[in-house]
């Protein structure tokens, strides 16, 4: 009686040991978080890009127990544990035979092991038979059975079963051997690839095929011996065994997919990007289209980036013109951007009132010598043109205009301003220079894409997305009045007729906004532009750096963007034309000088200016009665060039003619004080005021200017329409 209380007391003690080791044994780390899977990229619609290995396996694409067929779980539990509705984890009927057979064998021959134990041991780890991992996976199963449904239990297990060739869950298997989803499988293909999880590297489809069909004619005999098929359907599926084959993931814009690993290397699962293929697949062919087309040996890649404008999501990259041959990615790759920061330094002068549309801009050489003494940038024809309004001065692309532009707005503020727009640059503003505006500075493809579509959203700038899911910051950097001047421009064709030509591949029916870059040395080509919709940005180049013997974008990357834009105004729509309101007007102005336009004015444009800062002042004081232009005296030296082929004329230096500067004189005693009197005048212009000591002088009934004389020292000042002068006189 004793010991059998004794024994009931122990037997008491080891139940509650292992109830409490059942409680506390956690679940193996990999069974606590959702099976995610590989890497699967979808494009914008939902089809698929490509799969991407990871570390575990070649391909993972977990599903549903109910996306994964009629028959395929059917099938394996059928195969792998019969009885797996009815126990609790464990089979013991199964185990007590495995148990004789491995006494018998003195080794473990035989693991009888459930679906639910078989789960613990993929989670697990294990990869040798012992007896005490035998009995870890026979208390986690029981306490898994607890927790979980039978379903999530066999969802989990299929989607974690590797089915050779590093693929893991039936849709890989079903994918990669038959090209198909697990859920159009067949019942012979469904019980072709449920036997291989029992030896996936024996019974490989691909290098062992004859294996696999007799693993697949053993699995068919089981099932009818269990009754899940019938005797003559064993003998109909044994006829037409299933023959696997290799059908290999798709692997789509590669350029695009290896941007989107770098920039979220722990993405896993089914993955929807901003890509469209059929975008993509019409990018890649005019890409290799433009370069046949060329045919030149310096000119070998070329890059296309087109955004969608409203989100920024990235809708087509094409890197190079061959991902086998050149994995460089020209869309991601800093290249020196030419002009194309230009319109955005115009931009932040314009909006901040600094300067405007109708602005006259020198583009001489020697406009910003005083501001940049040690810098003396030149257009690329080694030409000038002299005075040019803002609106020419990009629409031609020039140098010094720009130049002069940002010695008004300030390097430094523009500089900061640009990164605003989402540019990355790999230096500092030091290490460029005010060169960084005409393109000595570094920038990616892609980003300034994504700068131009800001442009497109009337000022308001946002980074390029590559994911569906992405969400990035919006911050408005222009606003939208001085962004539609500057998109005009951009859309005018004749701003750029005097560098481009009339019928340059920038030329549209449409509205469409264009800019083209040359870096230094002709290393880089850029063109970027964008319709309503979409903002399409090309690179042509070499990836070794290699000059391209003096060919401009508008000759090696304007045509290829010109073939997509006209692609893309298929189902795009145009610009709409700017529209006047309360802040943005118009102003009909003398082409030559930008003023208001006068009866002097050989021709008159309509013009563009945010409210305040149209012109007051007419064009009349600039020309000369026969109509030859008159241009203040900084432009003589342009005027005496050859670059002169306007006939216009510098006006002489702005100063005092009559009195002397710093005269003295005396007043005649006999003379009446009256008949004493000083004649002024001034290289000013016709329409000069006078003021002496701060008093203003009428002019006489002939125009003239006279001054009565008094004692003391003067002050002259004159004030005309080509500045202003002032001396000192002293009169006894």
């Amino acid at each position: 009686m004793r010991n059998f209380r004794r024994i009931i007391f122990f037997g008491a003690i080891a139940i509650l040991a292992i109830t409490t080791l059942i409680f506390w044994l956690p679940l193996p780390a990999n069974l606590q978080q959702p099976c995610i899977g590989t890497l699967t990229l979808l494009d914008c619609r939902g089809r698929e890009i490509a799969e991407i290995a990871s570390p575990e396996a070649r391909a993972q694409l977990p599903r549903r127990l109910d996306e994964l067929g009629k028959w395929l779980p059917r099938v394996t539990v059928a195969l792998e544990d019969h009885r797996f509705y009815e126990h609790a984890g464990v089979d013991w009927r199964a185990t007590a035979s495995a148990c004789t057979r491995n006494l018998k064998a003195h080794r473990i021959v035989s693991g009888a092991s459930t679906i639910t134990q078989q789960l613990v041991k993929m989670a697990s780890g294990r990869q040798r038979r012992s007896w005490f991992g035998k009995f870890y996976e026979t208390i986690v199963a029981w306490k898994i059975e607890r927790r979980w449904s039978k379903e999530r239990i066999l969802t989990e297990y299929l989607n974690r079963s590797s089915y050779g060739n590093r693929r893991l869950g039936p849709e890989a298997a079903a994918r990669a051997y038959f090209g198909k989803s697990a859920g159009d499988l067949t019942l012979a293909e469904s019980i072709f690839l449920a036997g291989l999880p029992q030896a996936p590297t024996r019974f490989n489809p691909w290098r062992h095929p004859e294996l696999a069909t007799r693993k697949y004619e053993r699995s068919l005999a089981r099932l009818a011996q269990l009754g899940v098929i019938r005797g003559e359907e064993q003998a109909l599926l044994a006829k037409s065994a299933p023959v696997a084959r290799r059908f290999d993931p798709p692997h789509l814009a590669p350029h695009f997919v290896d941007a989107v690993i770098a920039r979220n290397p722990s993405l896993r699962g089914t993955v929807r990007t901003s890509l469209d293929l059929d975008l993509q697949n019409t990018a890649e062919r005019f890409v290799r289209s433009h370069l046949a087309a060329l045919n030149r040996y310096d000119i070998t890649q070329a890059a296309i980036v087109i955004l969608d404008n409203e989100t920024g999501a990235v809708r087509a990259m094409v890197g190079s013109n061959n991902y086998a041959a050149n994995q460089v990615n020209g869309a991601m790759r800093p290249r020196s951007c030419g002009s194309t920061l230009k319109p955005f330094v115009y931009l932040a002068a314009i909006d901040r009132h600094l300067l405007t549309a109708a602005s006259l801009l020198p583009d001489t050489a020697e406009a910003i010598r005083d501001e940049y003494a040690d810098y003396d940038p030149q257009n690329y024809n080694h030409r000038y043109l002299g005075p040019v309004r803002l609106r020419e001065a990009l629409g031609c692309s020039l140098n010094v205009p720009a130049v002069f532009a940002l010695s008004q707005l300030g390097a430094r503020g523009a500089f900061f301003e640009l990164q605003k727009w989402g540019f990355k640059f790999p230096r500092a503003l030091s290490d460029y220079g005010a060169g960084f505006v005409l393109g000595n500075a570094e920038t990616r493809l892609v980003d300034l894409a994504g700068a131009y579509a800001g442009l497109a959203r009337n000022g308001v700038s946002m980074q390029a997305k590559f994911l569906i899911a992405e969400h990035h910051p919006v911050t408005r950097i222009a606003s939208s009045d001085a962004t539609a001047i500057i998109t005009d421009i951009l859309c005018d064709n004749d701003a750029r007729q005097k560098c481009f030509g009339a019928h340059s591949p920038l030329a549209f029916e449409e509205r469409i906004a264009a800019k083209t870059g040359t870096s230094s040395g002709f290393r880089d080509a850029w063109t970027i532009g964008f319709d309503k919709e979409h903002t399409v940005a090309v690179w042509a180049g070499n990836f070794d750096g290699r000059a391209m013997r003096d060919t401009f974008a508008i000759r090696s990357a304007t045509p290829l963007w010109a073939t997509m834009m006209h692609e893309m105004l298929r189902r795009d729509r145009p610009l709409d034309p700017p529209e006047e309101s309360e802040r943005l007007i118009r102003r009909e102005i003398c082409a030559e000088t930008g003023l208001l336009a006068s009866h002097l004015s050989p021709s008159r444009i309509s013009e563009l200016f945010l409210k305040g800062t149209e012109p007051k002042e007419d064009s009349a004081n600039w020309f000369t009665a026969d109509g030859k232009l008159l241009l203040p005296a900084e432009y003589a030296g342009w005027c005496a060039s050859s670059n002169n082929t306007r006939g216009a004329h510098a006006r002489p230096k702005a100063g005092i003619t009559n009195p002397v500067a710093n005269a003295r004189y005396e007043i005649d005693p006999v003379l009446p004080r009256s008949q004493q009197m000083i004649e002024l005048t001034a290289t000013l212009g016709d329409r000069v005021q006078w003021f002496v000591n701060g008093t203003q002088i009428a002019p006489q009934s002939d125009g003239r200017f006279f001054w009565q004389v008094a004692p003391g020292q003067w002050n002259i000042r004159a004030v005309g329409p080509g500045g202003s002068a002032e001396e000192t006189i002293f009169i006894e």
